[in-house]
Parts: structure tokens; sequence; C-alpha cells
């Protein structure tokens, strides 16, 4: 054993008082005591994504995160496929995550603290709907039709034109926005 003024012994005494110090502070503050124990990075929070919307024939309010940063969340993205059902037939379809990206990004754009009004999500067939087409993108998911409750149809468009993706049309009482290629009606 090393005498107990040895370069050696201190270097020993040295580790065995910070190794002690460690283990105090772990049992105080693990996370702090042990930085090499943390994620590499913390999810970060300002990436999250989520939507607000309230269907209009329904009154049903979808205001849910659905990306939690680093993926998409199923839960948050079945019970939206429920919120945007077919209300001729209640059938669900599963929706396209970067349907509800566009719809995330025309609510930032617009003010978050609003909800967006979905008119018409999700299509199990194009019968009974007027001057709906037989391969509409509601029939894949990858559409909707919505208001708010503050913008006009004509506001509304040009602010989801901005964004400069996807299909974008206009009607009477509401916008239609797809993950279609970039085109615009």
């Amino acid at each position: 054993m090393p005498a107990l003024d040895t370069p050696l012994a201190m270097n020993r005494r040295r580790f065995l008082i910070g190794a002690s110090a460690t283990c105090a502070a772990l049992s105080a503050a693990p996370a702090q005591a042990l930085p090499f124990l943390r994620r590499a990075s913390e999810p970060d929070v300002s990436a999250q994504r989520s939507l607000f919307m309230v269907h209009q024939r329904t009154s049903e309010v979808f205001e849910e995160v659905y990306f939690d940063g680093e993926t998409y969340l199923p839960d948050p993205l079945a019970r939206f496929a429920g919120f945007a059902r077919d209300m001729r037939t209640g059938e669900t379809g599963a929706m396209d995550p970067e349907l509800l990206d566009l719809a995330h990004d025309l609510q930032q754009l617009i003010g978050p603290q609003e909800p967006l009004i979905l008119t018409h999500g999700y299509r199990s067939t194009g019968r009974g709907v007027r001057r709906g087409a037989a391969n509409s993108r509601h029939h894949h998911g990858q559409a909707l039709d919505i208001a708010h409750p503050r913008l006009r149809p004509g506001e509304l468009h040009r602010h989801a034109a901005a964004l400069g993706r996807g299909g974008l049309g206009r009607y009477r009482s509401f916008v239609h926005i797809d993950t279609g290629p970039t085109r615009h009606w």
C-alpha cells in the first residue's frame, strides 16, 4: 500500500472523495450529479406539433399534440381519424400525418389560439357529395375542408397559399387543403 503522502495516494484520495461526493449528490439530485446519464438531447418541446380544430357538424373538439418533436404519435393520429370520419357513413380512414402538419402550419400562421373548423375530412366514397371527385384525396385521408371563425374563405385561402405547398381550393364557405402536388383553384 502506498504511503499517505505519495502522488498515487493523493490521486486515490481525491478520487475517493470525489466519488463519495458524487454518490451523496446522486441521492439528492441524480440528474445534476451525473449529466452523462441524461439523454444526448432533451426532446425539443418547440418542435412539438399540435392541432386545434372544432368539427362543424358535431361540435367535437380535437386539441392534441400529434408529433412529440421526434415522432408522430399513433394515439392522437387515430383520434384525429375518428374526428375527421366520413359523416355520411361513420367510416374512418388513416389520415396522412403530413396533412396534419399542413393544417398545423396554417394554424400557426393565422394564430393558434383560434380553432380551425373542420367541414369535411375523410370520405369513404364520392357518392352523395355534390361535385365530389371520384379520385378525391379525401378518399385517401389526404384532404381536409376547413373554415375559420374569424377569417373569410378568401382570407384563409391567401394564408394557406403563403405556405406554398399542397392542393388548395377556395369555395364559398370553406377552403380545401390537401397533401397532393402544389396547385390552386
